[in-house]
């Protein structure tokens, strides 16, 4: 009997919103599509939404039209999947197209810190010239600059008491305000 290589179906973009359209996922299932594979996100706490409300007021006030910000959105990847940050910093965009570029990009981290380190290769791939993971637990953000294949060439811890400039230009984001639970 000869040997069979099974290969897995990796979904795309399309087959999600099908399954979305068809009642298989509910339009408020929490997912993100890496590789072709679905994986299910675990639901935000309460620090997890603080931060992500800092922030947002942090970047809406900066924008004042130099660019638009994304809470929680779809970001569409290079592969042809989507992940889900929870703070984009895009160029505008027609209202009926998701985003597939970002000036920055900023995940908060509470149960999710392997996961958000491993989507730094997938912002880089997409060429995103900055992406943070706001750590909660360790108390500090992750600054990863200049991206490069399938990473950044610099990654910078930042602790309260630093001073952050993020690279588009909007006012510097203080890190002991932004994680002051």
């Amino acid at each position: 009997m000869a040997s069979q290589t099974v290969s897995p179906h990796r979904f795309s973009f399309d087959d999600v919103q099908a399954m979305v359209a068809a009642g298989i996922l509910s339009p408020d299932t929490r997912v993100e599509l890496i590789d072709g594979v679905l994986l299910e996100m675990t639901p935000p706490g309460p620090q997890h939404g603080g931060a992500v409300e800092w922030l947002t007021e942090h970047f809406v006030i900066a924008a004042r039209g130099a660019f638009r910000v994304r809470v929680q959105d779809t970001f569409i990847t290079t592969d042809g999947g989507f992940v889900l940050p929870d703070l984009m910093a895009i160029e505008p965009l027609p209202r009926d197209r998701l985003p597939d570029r970002a000036l920055l990009v900023v995940e908060v981290a509470y149960s999710t810190h392997a996961h958000d380190r491993r989507k730094a290769a997938i912002y880089a791939r997409s060429s995103v010239p900055e992406y943070w993971i706001v750590d909660i637990e360790g108390d500090e953000v992750l600054v990863h600059r200049e991206p490069r294949g399938g990473g950044y060439a610099h990654v910078t811890r930042h602790a309260s008491g630093d001073v952050i400039e993020p690279l588009l230009g909007s006012p510097a984001v203080d890190v002991a305000a932004l994680l002051a639970g």
